[in-house]
Formats: structure tokens, sequence, C-alpha cells
């Protein structure tokens, strides 16, 4: 069969990157960089077209993002009521430019991404296109690594399209590779939303037509059939929530529901289960983000190689343990951690930024770390906390309290952070993944959608269940109204999923980022005499008529007359 790589520029272009990949034969590698390679040599081998696949993972969220400059890296918690990012302001692209509305077509934090996702699905599309040409690999018993491939393909070319749909909306949307030497019009203009989610819908049937359950440990971090499903679990609850279906089409949450609930099973029968150990045992929650194989998790960057776990310490650990400080949690996301009760501490601040107490919750002030939701401990690192065998000190003086003329909250990660890891030799560090999904997340997905549905009681108040039990906390009341309900799964997600790149989303797809991430933010303080006083940290902007998508690049306007710009950019 003849090759059907479009474009021998481009494609030659693309075809050179696999001489970089680790996975190809040895005389493969040793070539000089200036032999090209051709699309018959990749694609009639089975080990060089899964070589040329794996760079399509290369992409996948991790930790930190890269910003525009290539000088630094960010937690995406530091654009939302989560944390607070601490570097400098003139630092470009960051959570900074997110906080503070300065941001453009020109310049913006994952600017990049867009050529990145699109680079990237020009690759799938190409393997797609040539994937007739791979052999069967030849082996002692049967193999479906051929058939398992094109599962993967299709998988990942969803997952994109989604994170492009959540960035910017309405995108091209591209099944195969564009030829320039072909005539073929190259400027197109942007689907709709509702044509995206079709496209990821459909790839997400094809996927899972190809793809297993899940893989053994010698291939982790491929696309599987569970990690479609929860994909599609995903996708669907966006496209139902208010972003994205002003009308409330109730259809679109049945659909989520449905999807939720499918997802939800696949994964439990296949032996996918809550981390858990004795009752109240709060440390079974933070297994999941240290161990390699933790049951909880569906899907997790695999890039033992990867440094970003490493980064992550440094950017999390208190300054007295050798952190840097980049972001730390607000007191905003302390004040969400309800205490064992089941009751918030905190209902928020007054004009002098005094807080107002909830008298039902037994919070004392001058104790405010005291009896919280077992997460809280597992997940921030607060003064008076001890990590590494000292106290966490900002008081004046205080081992923490150094600013380096930079703002602080005061407050650190401690979900993620590996507490062997002496910052000081850089010895000690586990590798940890990055997980994508989680089975907890299929929990509040159905949660969510079921309530929205069908209301409180039932399905949705059981997953809800699910969750809280597994650390000990309260059911939450019975006979809720669906309004009330809504607040109360949205509250657990923040919780549950807390620091794991979901609350930047959410707030958008629920349209309610232009009230939590449009607001004075606080951080602590505690004086020589252990007094707590709660200053602004940031007063942060969110425009609501522009803000919630983000600007096509403009480099992307300028070389394409059909693409049209977000309103309000």
């Amino acid at each position: 069969m003849q090759k059907i790589l479009p474009g021998k520029k481009y494609a030659t272009a693309a075809l050179l990157l696999i001489w970089l990949c680790v996975s190809c034969k040895k005389d493969f590698l040793e070539r000089a960089p200036s032999d090209y390679i051709s699309g018959e040599e990749v694609f009639s081998n089975i080990d060089n077209a899964t070589a040329f696949l794996n760079n399509a993972y290369n992409e996948l969220p991790d930790f930190q993002r890269t910003t525009e400059d290539g000088g630094g890296r960010y937690h995406l918690g530091g654009g939302t009521d989560e944390m607070g990012y601490q570097q400098s302001a003139f630092v470009t692209e960051t959570p900074y430019d997110f906080n503070l509305g300065n941001w453009n077509s020109v310049s913006f934090p994952q600017r990049r991404l867009w050529k990145a996702y699109y680079a990237t699905i020009r690759r799938i599309n190409m393997f797609l296109e040539n994937y007739d040409l791979i052999p069967e690999e030849v082996s002692s018993g049967a193999s479906d690594r051929k058939k398992r491939l094109k599962g993967e393909a299709y998988g990942l070319r969803a997952f994109y399209y989604f994170e492009l749909l959540k960035m910017w909306g309405g995108v091209p949307v591209l099944e195969h590779t564009l030829d320039p030497n072909s005539g073929e019009n190259i400027h197109l203009a942007r689907n709709t939303p509702e044509e995206v989610v079709d496209l990821i819908k459909r790839d997400i049937a094809k996927a899972k037509e190809f793809l297993q359950p899940k893989f053994n440990d010698s291939e982790y971090g491929r696309v599987t059939g569970t990690i479609v499903r929860a994909l599609l679990s995903r996708v669907t609850l966006f496209y139902a929530s208010p972003l994205l279906n002003p009308g409330n089409d109730q259809n679109r949450w049945k659909e989520a529901a449905t999807a939720a609930k499918e997802a939800l099973d696949y994964a439990l029968a296949n032996g996918y289960t809550l981390s858990k150990g004795e009752k109240n045992n709060a440390q079974a929650y933070e297994r999941i983000f240290l161990e390699l194989d933790n049951p909880e998790v569906i899907w997790a960057r695999n890039t033992p190689n990867n440094n970003e776990s490493i980064w992550w310490n440094y950017y999390a650990f208190p300054l007295g343990n050798g952190g840097w400080y980049v972001q730390g949690p607000l007191q905003e996301m302390v004040d969400a951690y309800e205490m064992k009760n089941g009751q918030l501490p905190v209902l928020g601040y007054n004009a002098d930024n005094t807080q107002i107490v909830n008298p039902a919750s037994g919070y004392d002030p001058q104790h405010p770390y005291v009896d919280r939701d077992p997460r809280f401990y597992q997940s921030i690192l607060y003064p008076g906390a001890n990590w590494q065998g000292r106290t966490i000190d900002i008081r004046p003086g205080g081992g923490d309290n150094n600013t380096f003329g930079i703002p602080r909250v005061n407050y650190f990660c401690r979900k993620y952070s590996f507490e062997g890891h002496n910052l000081y030799t850089n010895s000690g560090n586990v590798y940890r993944r990055f997980a994508l999904f989680r089975l907890a997340e299929l929990y509040l997905n159905y949660a969510e959608a079921e309530n929205e549905v069908n209301g409180a009681a039932g399905a949705a108040f059981n997953a809800l269940h699910e969750i809280r039990n597994r650390v000990g906390m309260p059911d939450v009341p019975t006979g809720l109204p669906k309004e009330d309900m809504r607040e109360r799964i949205r509250h657990e997600r923040r919780i549950e999923l807390a620091f794991e790149d979901h609350r930047f989303w959410d707030v958008r797809r629920w349209k309610i980022a232009e009230i939590v991430d449009n607001r004075a933010v606080h951080k602590v303080m505690i004086d020589e005499n252990n007094v707590f006083t709660y200053p602004v940290f940031q007063n942060r902007v969110f425009d609501k008529k522009k803000h919630y998508l983000f600007p096509i690049p403009q480099t992307e306007l300028d070389k394409n007359p059909n693409m049209e710009q977000n309103p309000g950019w």
C-alpha cells in the first residue's frame, strides 16, 4: 500500500522527531540528525509507529505549567480562589495575569497550548491516516497492540480537543492533516462548541472499540477503556453546565448522568476503588497522591524521567524547609474546610478583614486549625503544623516569615508533597505521578448530574456519601432542595479535588468565577503575641464579559482571516 503522508515538507519535519524517541531500535537512534526518515519506515514497523504515537502523550498536564517565556512554571490553582501565586508580578504569563486582569490576545497564560495541542492533534491525525500501513505485531502469541494503538489515538485526540474547548470554546475541528500543497483551504473557521463536543463523543465511541479496561505496569499511563469513559463523563458534565448550556437543557444533564454512571460502574467493575484505610483514616486520602499504584487513580501522567514531582516540592515546601514558596493556599481555601461536625467555620469577612464566625460550628478563632475535615491536614501545611521535624512558624522572626519582598499567603501545600525530600541536599525524593482522573471525581460527577435531573435524594446523596464517608465526615442533611444540594456538591468538589486543576475550570463552567475570582482574597498573619489576623493578599479581577474564555492568540488571527476572536477581546 502506498503511503499517504500529506505534504513532503511538513511530513519530513514531523517525522524527523522520531529519531529522538527512546523506544525506537538502537540503529534507528544512532542515525545522524540529518538522516531523514521516510513515512514507509515509520509506519511499516510497529515499534516505530508506537514511538510516533508516544509523542502525543507529551502535552498531558503535569504538576506545573510552563510559562510562555519558558522561564518558569506555575500551578493553575494560582489562577483561582484556591491559591495565591507568590512570585514577582513582573514575570509575564503567570497567574498574576489571570488575577489582575492584565492579559490579552498577545500575551496570556497557557497561550502556547493552542499551538502545542494542534501540533499534537496533527500527529494523531497523521497516525490514523497511515494506520493501515502498520503491520500486525509478530510474536509468539496473539497481540492486540496495533488495535490498541488505534484506540489510544482516538482517546488522545478527544482529550486534546476537550482541553481546547475548555479554554477557547468553539475551535476549528481537524480530522485529517492539512496539506498546503494540495490547494485545500487551510484557513479554517471555528466550529461551534456543539460540533467540537460531537467530535469528542465520536472519538470516544471509536476508542471504546479498541481499548481494554486497564494496562499492566509496563504500559501504565497509556489510554485505556476506563480512561475514555471517565473523559466522556467530564466532557458531558462540562457541556451540561451553565457556560455552554445557558438554557439548562435537561437532556444534557441526563446524558451527563448516564455517562458518569457508566464510567463509575465500569471503573468499579475493573478493580478501581476509593483509597481507604481504617474508618476516619485520613492517611488513606494522602496516599492517593504519593503512591504509584493507588487503586483510585484512573489515569496519571507516567513520566519517570520528568522532574516535575521534584519541582513541586520546591514550589510547595515551607521556607524553613528550603522551599521557594511559589504558591500557597489562600485563607479562603482554608476557610472552606468544614469542622469535623460538618459546619463551615467561617462565613466570610467584614470590611475590616475580621472573620465572620459561624456560631454553630464550634470554631475557635485562636485555635483555628483544630477539629477540621481530615482532608485539611493532608492537603495544607498551616502555622503550627509539623513538617520534617520542625514546626512551621510565620511569626516575626520565625523560620517561615521571610518574604523576600514578595507578598505571601503564609500557608503551604501538603498535597502531593513528599516529606522525605531534603531540599537542601536534593536527596530522598520519590517519584510521584500527577493524577489526571481518579475515581472520586466520577462519584462527584454523578452526584452533580443526578441532582440536576432527579434532585438530592437517592443516587446524588449516596454518591456524595461515599466521598465524605471515606474520611469520616458526616453526611449532608437529607431532604435538601436541589439548589442547596447543588451548593453542597460544588463545595465537596472544591475540597476533595483541591489543587488538582479542577477548580479553575469548575468556576468557569458554573459561571461563578465572576464572583469567587472577582474580589479580595486573604492571607494569614500571626504577631509576636500569637494573635491571628487576615489582611488582604490581593484584589482579584474577573471580567464576566470576556474572561470565561481565553482570547484566540493574536498570531492565529493574523495568519487566518477566517478566525474570529472570542467576545470582549
